[in-house]
């Protein structure tokens, strides 16, 4: 349903359910906190930062009921530069033996 995917807006400000997406984005941090997907650094002024964005989602059983509030984090690697933040791209690719 295209309505399930929401705005950070509507999710975290204006939207009927904005107090469980912020819970779900809560979870999102913590999570990643807890993988250790980032390291809070002093930023060296020279460096290049890049943003990040947030995707909600509402995710439903088959009958239509709500089933959980989704948010993900993503960064946003487009403001990356190649030989500045990133100096070889890895694609892992599968092969078929048959």
């Amino acid at each position: 349903r295209a309505e399930d995917d929401v705005s950070a807006d509507l999710a975290l400000y204006e939207g009927d359910y904005a107090d469980e997406f912020w819970e779900a984005a809560q979870l999102e941090i913590r999570t990643l906190e807890e993988m250790g997907a980032w390291e809070v650094v002093d930023r060296d002024p020279d460096t290049n930062a890049i943003g990040g964005t947030w995707a909600f989602k509402i995710k439903r059983l088959p009958d239509g009921l709500i089933k959980k509030f989704k948010a993900r984090f993503c960064a946003r690697g487009d403001q990356q530069l190649k030989g500045v933040d990133f100096f070889e791209v890895y694609a892992p690719v599968v092969h078929s033996l048959n």
